[in-house]
């Protein structure tokens, strides 16, 4: 299992720093090279989050059945790989559009609903449920170390290579992450699941979003997530426009304005391995992280003066919230540890995937849209205004609910009852 799980590492950790460089790549393409306009990056950001809402719910029931998940896995690296360099060939040849970018970021879409509906039935394999919450925060700084490295370099590697260079590292990443699978000992082999009576693929999705409206914490817990993550992606659509052309970050720098994100994601990472100690309540711990990150949002337009100075405050905004939601992301798998049972952790985990990409889609065609009609800065202090009232409503509700739940855990582990 260590074997495996150190395996696991370095192939989520390549996979993680190609994807870097491809997505520091893509808005130099679409700026630079094509000229998009606010609207445009909205569109090419918002083409990732349909195939999710399309596809996330049958996706994640079928998670539950398949029967080799890491096979699955590997076939996933491999088509992506081909995705990818597929662009950097266009791009090289000067072939490629507008267009590629949305049909790249559409197919990515649909192989990030697949593979990560399977990334925690993968990870269930090779990891109990009691070590799950440590085990993906190794995995997750491993992902944030990359990534942090990949900041540094892709700047600098598309200066003197040009983009089709950085997308080719990419390709590579994939290939070396569908070999460490590959190479992996433990078997790969899910018991089959009969289907109940009267339980078809469709119904047992369904059952996904169920889960997110059953508890008052889940339902309180769900504003939590939808409207951060709306705000979060249209900022993310302006990101590009807001450093290339409202601060004039050259196109050199432009990865080192994320350079902070990488390191503030191996702290949260760290962090969150201490704040979920066994006697620790992994949902108050959610609650807390996704309310601070919401509120550092607001950091990243406030970005203005000197080019250094505007560079240095920018990092801070794109960073500082890139913490909290480090922490966020573990304490809410290990919420559903608790929560979930095994054999519903795909369809649960698809259903979160379909709710975040159609609020991330919703987000980002807003963000462009705001970006054209108020002017990037504006659009951005607009979004924070909507995410932290939306965050300051729902907050004390789920506080309180979440606490009922920790209580009645307790309880439960009082007269051994099981959970």
């Amino acid at each position: 299992m260590r074997r495996d799980l150190r395996l696991y590492w370095w192939g989520q950790t390549a996979s993680a720093f190609g994807s870097v460089c491809t997505a520091v790549a893509m808005p130099v393409v679409a700026i630079v090279h094509f000229g998009a306009s606010p609207g445009e990056m909205g569109v090419i950001a918002a083409a990732a989050s349909v195939p999710a809402i399309v596809l996330g719910l049958p996706a994640g029931a079928l998670a539950d059945r398949i029967r080799r998940p890491r096979r699955t896995l590997m076939a996933l690296d491999t088509v992506a790989a081909l995705g990818v360099g597929m662009l950097a060939l266009g791009v090289w040849t000067h072939l490629a559009a507008i267009g590629w970018l949305i049909c790249l970021g559409t197919l990515q879409g649909v192989l990030s609903i697949l593979a990560g509906s399977l990334y925690f039935v993968h990870l269930r394999q090779l990891v109990d449920a009691q070590r799950i919450g440590p085990v993906r925060a190794r995995l997750q700084a491993g992902q944030y170390g990359a990534a942090l490295l990949g900041r540094v370099l892709a700047g600098p590697l598309i200066v003197a290579f040009g983009t089709s260079a950085a997308l080719a590292v990419d390709v590579l990443s994939y290939l070396l992450s569908a070999t460490a699978l590959l190479c992996m000992r433990a078997a790969d082999s899910m018991p089959a699941r009969a289907r109940g009576a009267g339980t078809g693929t469709f119904r047992e999705a369904a059952a996904g979003l169920r889960f997110f409206t059953g508890h008052a914490f889940h339902r309180s817990l769900l504003v939590f997530i939808v409207v951060p993550a709306a705000a979060a992606a249209g900022l993310s659509a302006l990101t590009g426009p807001f450093l290339l052309r409202v601060i004039h970050l050259p196109t050199g720098w432009y990865g080192l304005a994320f350079v902070l994100s990488g390191v503030m994601g191996l702290a949260g990472s760290a962090v969150s391995a201490r704040v979920l100690a066994p006697d620790r309540d992994p949902r108050r711990t959610t609650v807390l992280a996704f309310a601070a990150g919401t509120t550092c949002y607001v950091l990243l337009p406030v970005a203005s003066g000197p080019l250094p100075l505007a560079t240095a405050c920018a990092a801070v905004g794109i960073g500082v919230p890139v913490f909290f939601g480090a922490i966020a992301n573990v304490a809410l798998i290990s919420v559903f540890a608790v929560d979930v049972a095994e054999d519903e952790m795909g369809r649960i985990t698809a259903a979160l995937q379909v709710i975040t990409a159609g609020t991330a889609m919703i987000g980002a065609l807003a963000g462009g849209a705001l970006g054209d009609w108020l002017g990037v800065r504006p659009a951005m202090w607009a979004l924070c205004a909507i995410s932290l009232t939306a965050a300051g409503l729902a907050g004390p509700a789920a506080l309180r609910s979440a606490r009922t739940l920790h209580e009645a855990d307790r309880t439960d582990t009082a007269v051994g009852l099981p959970r």
